[in-house]
């Protein structure tokens, strides 16, 4: 024995050297949210679109300044544009437009001026109405602000292009240029914007705790002689970092009331403090090793785990209860006597509960396989030191002042074993009866990704002030184009224009953006050149220009050239934004994406991909909200694995009769819970069903320590399992404060379940009146 607690210390000494190892490198705390979903994805080039889509979009920053002051916000804007610059951190920012950016853009338009058509211009030379383009023309040319002159007459005569790029649907259209710097007004504010793309892993925690640190400060700055100015912001690297920054609270907060709440019980009940820095050593030990093997594997930890795996805290504390519990009574016995008699159950516990854990990795997130690692290597690191440590270092007498408090631990199994409570047992059984039929009626599945985790709400109001100010809305729903080439693919677009814009013009989206939208394919050129040249030169050119008494013969014809194409946009361009719309362009095919925003009914704009071949409707949020569901039935399969792995042990141990009893209770338990937490309110999601498999854990763990239990140990026992149960809450139970919705219903089921699991335990044994 002395030789394996040697040992036993040597693996915790190098897991101790670990650990210092990986703090020294750094610790990468992720807090990606996405990194937790699943990524059953078959289609690899729409896995890859995906990743490449969102990764753009995450990269992106919004930012508006305002202030009653114009030259205020024009000075907040750019002080704030040079130190984003200057931070290193950013790969662009864009704050004032170029002079000539308006310029350049009908330069690069300008030569293919006659195959570029807005849609109403086209449909009205198909229904030859070409004279109402005539007539237009004519009111622009002697219209108060016109931009003709005889040069542009004699080369656009009918202003074609000014109108094409009037109508392009730029991003941000809500905003004006004032002065180069895109401005909107409201009220008596002026609102300025700025864009910024980022150049770091935005989901890295040192990344985001670098950038927002430096943009607070230039803020702080900016207060400090601009009072009234006001800055809003959205993007992916504000609300990973208030979403871990709010993780890293609600983990530090549940730790300590967990912690101090479980000195304070201990204390209570033993009146020393050797029991207490017993068990905090073996939550220690636990923890050093859960964290120490944790980094190793993953390299890392996500918030969401280190969230979780407080609970470990709740967990691992059951079996040192127990053997700290056996030492009440003048029978207790020396140290290893204890251990003796409580070593059966604590074994048979830990093995049950390492089978629930090990169901954890049959799940396809990553966050509950680094939970399912950290807990059952805690767990394990906890038992051992349990039984190869703490003989050695318990030298304490048996404890003699409990009388009162083991007769109170024991009323539970009085109430379940003595004939006088036959009518109240059956009243609590109709009761939870009762309530979880009831529950069961109310019961409602929510598998929306949206709903599991919290958003800031500081945030949510500025991203919907910066909507309504601009118009830009987020979103990550897009269609994907694929075509043998990219002329087909901008004709796939084309085809899908006029859908989008009919179901933008019905509500069931609120806008989208695509390449054709700015860069029609070479059919549509070619086919706008013959519009303009059969319905629109031929029939009206002539005397078009005796009405403006203009001399001389357009040069339509001779001085276009060729035909436009996405190669046109150059880095500098105002539509270079465009380029991260083309996925893929190669010989092997062309990628393209059309970006939607604001879908109110998405299953009209999944028919509308589906009636456009070539083209898939890709919502990466309702994708994962499906295969959420899909898991979530899965997850309820577990349990019955989990069940079915226990099982034989429990048969080995307690024979087939034996192991029906002490299934009884986590039965009772995994069944109710769900119910009971849908009177509260609580939607089941796939994190309540995967907290059924703990509760069904902690539940067998509680009826083997009552199966196994000796007449005269039960009140010892019961303290135990009073204690274990009281810990847990205090551990798993405090997870239902979270704000984050996936946190709070794991929390709130393992709440409701570990209560079932504790009242219905004692049932497990051969009650001595029966039952």
């Amino acid at each position: 024995m002395k030789i394996a607690a040697l040992a036993w210390g040597l693996v915790v000494a190098a897991a101790c050297m670990m650990l210092l190892l990986q703090l020294h490198k750094g610790v990468k705390l992720q807090t990606d949210m996405t990194a937790l979903l699943p990524t059953e994805e078959r289609d690899t080039f729409c896995q890859s679109a995906k990743d490449r889509v969102t990764g753009i979009l995450a990269q992106r920053v919004f930012i508006l300044i305002g202030d009653d002051d114009r030259s205020n916000a024009r000075a907040g804007g750019a002080a704030l544009a040079k130190a984003l610059e200057d931070s290193g951190m950013t790969a662009a920012v864009t704050y004032r437009i170029r002079q000539d950016s308006l310029k350049s853009l009908g330069a690069m338009y300008f030569p293919y001026r006659f195959g570029l058509l807005t849609a109403a211009d086209r449909e009205r030379l198909q229904q030859n109405h070409g004279a109402q383009i005539v007539d237009r023309a004519i009111a622009s040319v002697y219209g108060p602000s016109s931009i003709a002159d005889a040069n542009l007459l004699q080369r656009d005569p009918f202003l074609l292009i000014p109108e094409f790029l009037t109508n392009l649907p730029m991003p941000v259209a809500q905003l004006t240029p004032d002065d180069g710097v895109l401005s909107t007004r409201d009220g008596n504010q002026t609102w300025v914007l700025l864009v910024a793309q980022m150049n770091g892993n935005v989901y890295s925690g040192a990344f985001q705790e670098r950038f927002i640190s430096a943009f607070n400060a230039t803020e702080h700055k900016l207060r400090a002689t601009m009072p009234h100015l006001q800055v809003l912001r959205v993007g992916a690297i504000f609300y990973a970092h208030a979403g871990a920054k709010s993780a890293t609270e609600e983990t530090t907060r549940l730790s300590i009331v967990s912690l101090l709440g479980t000195i304070v019980l201990i204390l209570i009940v033993f009146r020393a403090l050797r029991p207490l820095w017993l068990t905090l050593l073996a939550i220690a030990v636990g923890m050093l090793c859960a964290f120490a093997v944790c980094l190793s594997i993953f390299g890392g930890i996500h918030v969401a785990a280190l969230l979780f795996g407080v609970s470990l805290i709740g967990i691992s504390i059951d079996y040192c209860l127990q053997y700290v519990c056996a030492g009440f009574g003048a029978e207790a016995g020396l140290p290893n006597e204890r251990l003796h008699q409580v070593l059966p159950g604590i074994t048979l516990g830990v093995a049950t509960t390492l089978i629930g854990y090990a169901t954890l990795l049959l799940a396809p997130f990553t966050g509950l396989h680094q939970l399912a690692v950290f807990s059952a290597v805690g767990l394990l690191g906890s038992f051992l030191t349990i039984v190869l440590w703490l003989p050695f270092l318990d030298r304490r007498k048996p404890l003699l002042h409990g009388a009162r408090i083991l007769a109170t631990a024991n009323l539970l199994w009085e109430f379940w074993a003595a004939a006088r409570y036959s009518r109240w047992r059956w009243g609590l059984i109709a009761l939870v009866a009762i309530l979880t039929i009831v529950g069961a009626t109310r019961l409602r599945f929510d598998d929306d990704v949206r709903h599991q985790q919290a958003l800031a709400g500081s945030l949510r109001n500025q991203e919907s002030q910066i909507r309504r100010l601009t118009g830009i809305s987020g979103g990550t729903e897009f269609l994907l184009v694929r075509a043998p080439d990219r002329d087909g693919a901008l004709q796939t677009e084309e085809a899908l224009q006029s859908r989008l814009t009919s179901a933008e013009q019905d509500g069931a989206i609120r806008g989208f953006q695509s390449i054709a939208q700015f860069i029609p394919s070479i059919a549509r050129q070619r086919e706008d050149r013959g519009l303009v040249h059969d319905k629109l030169m031929l029939p009206y050119l002539a005397s078009y220009y005796q009405r403006l008494s203009v001399t001389g013969g357009a040069q339509a014809d001779t001085d276009t050239a060729g035909f436009l194409t996405p190669d046109a946009i150059s880095d500098d361009s105002p539509l270079s934004f465009l380029r991260n719309l083309i996925l893929e362009s190669d010989a092997s095919g062309t990628m393209h994406v059309v970006l939607l925003t604001g879908i109110s009914r998405p299953d009209e704009i999944r028919r509308i991909a589906e009636a456009v071949p070539g083209v898939r409707f890709v919502d990466p949020a309702g994708d994962v909200t499906r295969l959420l569901g899909e898991y979530r039935r899965r997850a309820t399969i577990l349990i019955a694995v989990s069940v079915i792995l226990m099982m034989p042990v429990l048969i080995w141990r307690y024979g087939l009769r034996g192991s029906l009893r002490v299934a009884l209770p986590p039965a009772i338990a995994v069944l109710a819970a769900a119910p009971l937490v849908a009177l509260a309110g609580v939607t089941f999601t796939f994190f309540n069903a995967m907290a059924l498999v703990l509760v069904l854990s902690i539940g067998f763990d509680y009826a083997v320590f009552c199966r196994e239990s000796k007449p005269s140990r039960r009140p010892a026992t019961m303290l135990g399992v009073w204690l274990a149960m009281l810990t847990t809450l205090l551990s798993f139970g405090l997870l239902v404060l979270s704000s984050t919705y996936a946190v709070h219903a794991f929390g709130a089921t393992l709440l409701v379940g570990t209560i079932m699991a504790f009242a219905f335990a004692p049932i497990a044994s051969d009650l001595d009146e029966g039952f």
